[in-house]
């Protein structure tokens, strides 16, 4: 029977699996078992807090271990908590994940830094969301300006030769007679009144 080598962890170390997007968090509680909540890692589908081997838990990726500079509980108090949470779940990815559940357990507090670095990436996405936004309305703009100056330009120049043009030059010779004419003829109605 062949055995496999299992990495001992001290009692109640936070233990960090990182995957790709995230990690996922896990107490070890001894005999190379971890408690963790699994949450969604089963396709979707909200599973309790449980106790998995440390080789399920990796699912074959490297375990890393969390410090903490001023634990409030360390070693079997860490597994007890973890243990008074057994079959919870009320898993919920923003705030009450994996991490917030080892935290707790270590430092009396919830908290999980990946999901407010999250947050803020969301934050920046957003706010480079809404510049991209405003740009492309202002290139938007820009852009209706500058083909409604091009028509406007190219309506001109199109006015202008056809000022230039042989019917238009006909067009302003026939006025230049007629008005010619008029001063002439209006002198002649004026000559017949006052006879």
């Amino acid at each position: 029977m062949r055995h496999k080598h299992v990495k001992t962890f001290p009692l109640g170390a936070h233990l960090i699996v990182k995957h790709f997007g995230y990690s996922h968090h896990g107490i070890y509680v001894g005999k190379g078992r971890v408690i963790h909540y699994s949450g969604f890692a089963h396709l979707f589908k909200k599973h309790p807090i449980e106790i998995t081997s440390l080789q399920k838990f990796a699912h074959g990726k490297k375990i890393t271990i969390r410090h903490y500079s001023t634990p409030k509980y360390s070693g079997r108090a860490v597994v007890r908590r973890m243990r008074s949470r057994m079959h919870e779940n009320n898993y919920h990815l923003i705030i009450n994940n994996c991490e917030h559940l080892c935290s707790w357990a270590i430092t009396g507090i919830e908290s999980s830094p990946q999901v407010i670095k999250m947050m803020n990436r969301l934050t920046t996405i957003g706010y480079i969301s809404s510049l991209m936004s405003y740009l492309n309305s202002l290139l938007l703009t820009l852009a209706t300006t500058c083909f409604a100056l091009v028509f406007y330009i190219k309506k001109k120049l199109n006015d202008q030769r056809k000022l230039k043009g042989p019917v238009y030059i006909a067009l302003q010779q026939h006025q230049k007679l007629k008005q010619k004419k008029a001063p002439l003829k209006q002198g002649f109605e004026e000559n017949k009144v006052s006879n």
